[in-house]
C-alpha cells in the first residue's frame, strides 16, 4: 500500500499565520521557540477537529479562518494578493508556452527562394489565398472599368435589369455625378501580351492552368 504525500511549499508567512503562531511561543526565547514551531507546522498542537484552521494557500502555514462563512484559503489579504498574481504568472507562461507563432510556421511551409516560389502544404497555402487577387474573366475585367469611370456610382434599385451589370468594386463610400459612361473592352491579345511582358509565357500557362483547376473544383 502507497501513501500519497504532498510538500508543502512555505513562504514568507502573512499576518494572519503570524498571529496564529504567536499564542504558542508567546514569551519563549528563539530556543525554546523553536521545538515548539516544528511541532505547529507538523499539525501536532492546535485542534485538528476546528474546521477554521487551515493551511494558507500561499505561505504555507496554519492560521485561523476569521471569515464568517468560513471559505477564506489565505491566510491575509497580502497572501491573497500573491497567490493571484502567482496564478496569473503560470496561466500566461503556460499560454506563451502553447502558443505557435502562425506566421514563422507558416512561412517554413513556403519555399520563397526558388525562381517559382510554391507552398510545401495546402493548408497553409489556403490560408494566404484571400490576399490575391480573383482572377476574372474579360467582360468582368470590361464591367469593373466602366465602374471606375462613373465613379464607383451604383444604378438604382428600381432600375430593371437581367443582373449582368451588376459589379461590386471595393472601397466604395461614397456616390458622385460624373459625365457619360464609356464602356471599354480591352481583347485577349492585349491581355495576353501585357502579362507576357510583364511575368512570362510559362507563368501565364501556370496560371490558365491553375485557374481551370480551380474553377473545375467549385
Amino acid at each position: 500500500m502507497t501513501t500519497k504525500t504532498t510538500k508543502t511549499t512555505y513562504r514568507e508567512p502573512g499576518q494572519g499565520a503570524i498571529d496564529f503562531a504567536t499564542q504558542f511561543v508567546v514569551g519563549l526565547t528563539r530556543e525554546q521557540a523553536k521545538p515548539i514551531i516544528e511541532q505547529l507546522l507538523a499539525g501536532n498542537l492546535h485542534d485538528k477537529t476546528d474546521k477554521r484552521i487551515k493551511r494558507c494557500e500561499y505561505c504555507g502555514y496554519y492560521y485561523r479562518d476569521k471569515t464568517r462563512p468560513n471559505n477564506s484559503r489565505t491566510c491575509s489579504r497580502e497572501c491573497k494578493i500573491a497567490r493571484d498574481t502567482l496564478k496569473r504568472a503560470r496561466k500566461n507562461a503556460d499560454k506563451a508556452l502553447l502558443k505557435q507563432d502562425f506566421e514563422k510556421e507558416l512561412y517554413t511551409y513556403y519555399a520563397r527562394h526558388l525562381e517559382y516560389p510554391f507552398y510545401l502544404s495546402e493548408h497553409y497555402m489556403l490560408k494566404r489565398a484571400h490576399n490575391h487577387e480573383t482572377p476574372c474573366t474579360d467582360d468582368k475585367l470590361a464591367q469593373i472599368d466602366a465602374a471606375k469611370q462613373r465613379g464607383y456610382k451604383r444604378k438604382a434599385t428600381n432600375t430593371p435589369t437581367d443582373g449582368s451589370d451588376k459589379v461590386y468594386v471595393r472601397g466604395l463610400r461614397y456616390k458622385h455625378s460624373y459625365g457619360e459612361v464609356q464602356t471599354s473592352f480591352i481583347p485577349r491579345e492585349e491581355i495576353d501580351e501585357y502579362f507576357i511582358n510583364k511575368y512570362g509565357a510559362y507563368k501565364l500557362r501556370m496560371e490558365r492552368r491553375r485557374a481551370e483547376q480551380f474553377s473545375c473544383s467549385k
